[in-house]
C-alpha cells in the first residue's frame, strides 16, 4: 500500500498541487515556481521567481527577487530586487565547534536528524540563526554563505565565494574564504543609494525613471538633497 504513494508519479503529483497551490495563494503577487521546486515556511513578496530544483526553507524573499536553479535558501530573509545565481548555499545549520564534546545535534538537539532519535530534553544550542541577505544584492553561482551572516545592501559576491563574515553595503567581495575586491562606488555615492533607497519605491515610480538607472549619478543629480 505505501508504494502507492511512495513513488516518482505520487511524488510529482504531491509537488504539482504544493505549486498550484502556492502560486494561487500568491496570484495577486505573481509568484512563479518552476519544475520541482521545494517550499517550506517561507513568504513572498511580488513577482518572485525560483528556478527549477532549488529549496527553500524558513525563508523570506522581497519584492522581485529571483531564485536561480538548484539553490538552498534556509533560514534566510531576503530584501527587494536581489539576484541569487544557481546552486547557491544559504543558512545551513550550525554545529558548535567548542566546549560541547561532539558536534554531532544527538547531544544538544531535539529535531531527531539521525532517524528521529532524541535523546534530550530541549534544545541546548541555536542551530539555524538567521542569515540576513539585503536589498539589490547579486550572489553569483556556487557560493556558499554561513548561518547568521549579514549581506549588506548592494553587495555583490562573485561566483564559488564562501562567505564567513558580514558583508558591507555596496562592497564587491569573492574567495575563500571571501574578503573584500572593491566597491562598487564612491563614499558619497553610497551614502546616497542608502539614504534614498530606490527599492522601497512603487513600481511606477521605477518605471517613470528607469532611464536614471543607467548611471548613479544621473539618480544623485535629481534626487540627492544633500547635493
Amino acid at each position: 500500500m505505501l508504494s502507492i504513494f511512495n513513488n516518482p508519479s505520487a511524488h510529482w503529483l504531491r509537488w504539482l498541487f504544493r505549486k498550484w497551490n502556492l502560486e494561487f495563494k500568491y496570484r495577486k503577487e505573481h509568484l512563479h515556481l518552476e519544475y520541482m521546486v521545494e517550499v517550506k515556511n517561507t513568504k513572498f513578496g511580488k513577482y518572485n521567481t525560483v528556478y527549477k530544483h532549488s529549496r527553500l526553507r524558513d525563508a523570506e524573499l522581497g519584492d522581485f527577487t529571483y531564485v536561480a536553479r538548484n539553490s538552498q535558501i534556509y533560514n534566510t530573509k531576503i530584501g527587494k530586487f536581489t539576484c541569487i545565481g544557481p546552486h547557491v548555499n544559504t543558512g545551513m545549520g550550525a554545529h558548535p565547534s567548542s566546549v560541547f564534546v561532539s558536534v554531532h545535534p544527538l547531544f544538544y538537539s531535539t529535531i531527531g536528524q539521525s532517524s528521529g532519535l532524541v535523546i534530550v530534553d530541549k534544545n541546548l544550542f541555536e542551530e539555524f540563526p538567521e542569515t540576513t541577505i539585503g536589498n539589490d544584492v547579486w550572489i553569483g553561482n556556487n557560493v556558499s554563505i554561513k548561518y547568521g551572516v549579514k549581506i549588506g545592501d548592494g553587495a555583490i559576491i562573485g561566483a564559488g565565494a564562501v562567505v564567513t563574515k558580514d558583508v558591507e553595503p555596496y562592497s564587491v567581495i569573492g574567495g575563500v574564504p571571501a574578503k573584500i575586491i572593491k566597491y562598487r562606488f564612491s563614499p558619497e555615492e553610497i551614502d546616497f543609494l542608502e539614504r534614498f533607497r530606490w527599492w522601497d519605491r512603487d513600481l511606477e515610480w521605477i518605471k517613470s525613471n528607469k532611464h536614471l538607472f543607467l548611471n548613479v549619478r544621473d539618480l544623485m543629480a535629481k534626487y540627492d538633497v544633500k547635493a
